[in-house]
């Protein structure tokens, strides 16, 4: 039962911040655009700073070349509080972004495989869901992720 509680939080939290990392496009009807996020508005966002879930603490996402990597404490009912790290990868197919957990750590101890599959299930629908509600309609054509922002590259429809 302990793992299943980890596993929710952990899923919870991907999911959500899966959800944070996505810019809002343009309103252009045509031609390439680029979005930037940096890493500072990123962390300054409401929900890094006030966490939908009160279990979740010490919020905050580092971005790394090719990488973005989230930490957070949460604390569970009977007090006890967990240390998690999240690395994520952005892959673009079809011209949509898919962001998937390279590797989770519970209280530095890698978290296993199979956990980690189904972090990767959860992030894949939530995304879905997210682009039909908020992104115009468009193209990705690259993502690039530096030690401080990430550049999204859209062709928008003509």
């Amino acid at each position: 039962m302990k793992t299943f509680r980890k596993l929710t939080f952990i899923t919870v939290l991907i999911a959500m911040l899966t959800a944070l990392t996505v810019p809002a496009f343009a309103q252009e009807t045509t031609g390439t655009r680029t979005f930037t996020l940096t890493e500072q508005r990123i962390n300054e966002s409401y929900r890094v700073t006030n966490s939908p879930r009160r279990s979740v603490d010490d919020l905050s996402v580092d971005l790394q070349p090719g990488q973005v990597v989230i930490n957070a404490a949460i604390t569970f009912p009977r007090q006890e509080t967990i240390q998690t790290q999240s690395v994520l990868t952005p892959t673009i197919t079809d011209g949509r972004l898919y962001w998937t957990v390279a590797s989770v750590t519970v209280d530095g101890e890698p978290a296993s495989a199979d956990l980690v599959t189904q972090i990767n299930s959860a992030i894949a629908s939530s995304w879905r869901v997210y682009v039909r509600q908020q992104i115009r309609p468009g193209r990705l054509t690259d993502v690039t992720i530096t030690d401080s922002e990430i550049v999204y590259t859209y062709s928008t429809v003509r």
